[in-house]
Formats: structure tokens, C-alpha cells, sequence
């Protein structure tokens, strides 16, 4: 098995750091020990991550047993604790997360979630029912693991047999659950077609059913925060997308707040 000829050269992170050589030695031990000395495996695409390297796979156990698809992560930056425990707790306490298969000394491999980009069937169909399943995964993981997801970007929901399954949980942290959920609606409003009506509204059913499933309810305080937050988020996304329509947005917001009408 040579790793290197099938991941490439590419080892950096996103913020440019560079991969300590050692976890892919890491990744090929995990491949072995999980499957076989006879493992052969093939890169099929690498996944966008913030910090870490993160790669699909396709692994053939043996030449008697069908191919099977995993992911694997490899850990630029140290989070791999954090993250291990995440997935580990949160399968236990019967989350919608991918299942981990074998981790060690900063490399996680976990099973592949297959179906369609949650960002892609909101923008395609703008059905309410997802939003509340997303609102619901959300109290789940807030109940369950008592800290927030965090990068709240909708690509990191992925729709399977109509069930919502978060993924990368490498920027979780302890904070007030408003961030989570006005950060996700930011991610809602700017993906196309950006800042729709109808968008504008399933922004205001997340919040509505989330906080339903607190047993709470909308209020100036709240409201205020969440918009404040949408605000602060849709900001830091124009700045890193270097977007100065979407952090005009962030202004307009900030001064208008969200209309549905």
C-alpha cells in the first residue's frame, strides 16, 4: 500500500500548516489493522477542511471482499481528542453522526455518509420539514454533548434516507446555543439565491422550532441577539470569501434586520 502515490503530495491544512509526515504512517497502520495486511486502497477525492487533511476512500479489504468507502482525517491541528470524543459520545447517545471506525495519534477514520449536500436540497427545494429536522438535530447535539457544533456551514449536513447527519465537528467549543443556530442560518442566507424571501423565513422557522424544543419562545432579547449574530457571521464569511456584496449584506442586516415579507 503506498499511501503517498494515492494522496498525492498535498499535506497542508486550509490556514497552510503542514502535516506531521507520521499520521499518514498512522493512517496506513489504522488501514491495516481495521482490514488487512493485504488492505489496498484508493484515494477518491479530498474533502474541504478548515485546518485538517481530510480524504474519501476506497478500501478493498481483500480480493474476495467488495470495496467499501471511508474517511479518513488526519489532524493538521490538535483538535483530534476533541473531535474523537464528539463522534464517539455522540453515536453513543444515538446522534445522526458518522461512525468511527478505528482513531489514533491524530488520525480518525469513520464511515462515509453518502446522499446529497443539505445546502443543496434546501436551495433546490426550500422545504420546511428540513429545517426542522435540522432544528431538531441541533437540540439533540446541544442535549447530548452540552457545547455547540460550531463552523456552522450547511455543507456540513448531508441528507441520507431523509435522516440529517451532521459531519466535521473539529471547531466545536463550549457557547450559547444562539451561535450555532444564527450561525447556520447565516450559511442559509448567503448560498444562492442569497438573502431570498423564502430563505428569509425558513431562517425564522429554525430559530421558532428550536426554541419550541426548548420548551421557550421568540422574544425582542432573542430575536434581537439572533439577528445581531446572523449579522456578525455573514461579516467574518465575506471578509474570509473576500465578498463585498455579502459583507453589504452583513451591514444590511445589521441595520434592517431579516423581513419576510
Amino acid at each position: 500500500m503506498d499511501l503517498l502515490k494515492e494522496l498525492g503530495d498535498d499535506f497542508t491544512g486550509v490556514d497552510g500548516i503542514r502535516l506531521n509526515p507520521a499520521r499518514l504512517t498512522t493512517l496506513e497502520t489504522l488501514l491495516t489493522q481495521i482490514f488487512s495486511p493485504q488492505v489496498r486502497v484508493r484515494s477518491l477525492k479530498r474533502f474541504k477542511s478548515k485546518k485538517n487533511v481530510v480524504f474519501l476512500l476506497r478500501v478493498w479489504p481483500s480480493r474476495r471482499i467488495p470495496s467499501i468507502r471511508v474517511v479518513a482525517k488526519l489532524f493538521v491541528v490538535d483538535r483530534f481528542d476533541d473531535e474523537l470524543h464528539i463522534l464517539q459520545e455522540g453515536h453513543e447517545k444515538g446522534l445522526a453522526v458518522p461512525t468511527v471506525q478505528g482513531a489514533q495519534d491524530g488520525v480518525i477514520l469513520m464511515s462515509f455518509i453518502p446522499g446529497e449536500a443539505l445546502v443543496e436540497r434546501i436551495n433546490r427545494t426550500f422545504e420546511p420539514g428540513l429545517i426542522d429536522r435540522l432544528a431538531e438535530w441541533y437540540y439533540r447535539y446541544h442535549m447530548a454533548l452540552g457545547r455547540n457544533k460550531g463552523d456552522p456551514r450547511l455543507r456540513n449536513f448531508i441528507i441520507n434516507n431523509e435522516v440529517i447527519f451532521g459531519v466535521d465537528f473539529e471547531e466545536s467549543e463550549a457557547g450559547h446555543w444562539i451561535a450555532d443556530i444564527a450561525g447556520i442560518s447565516a450559511s442559509l442566507l448567503d448560498t444562492k439565491p442569497v438573502f431570498d424571501r423564502r430563505k428569509r423565513a425558513l431562517a425564522w422557522r429554525l430559530l421558532e422550532k428550536y426554541l419550541d424544543l426548548r420548551g421557550e419562545s421568540r422574544g425582542s432579547v432573542i430575536d434581537g441577539l439572533f439577528v445581531e449574530t446572523i449579522s456578525s457571521t455573514l461579516k467574518q464569511t465575506a471578509h474570509w470569501r473576500r465578498d463585498d456584496s455579502l459583507l453589504a449584506l452583513a451591514k444590511r442586516v445589521a441595520a434592517e434586520g431579516i423581513p419576510i415579507d
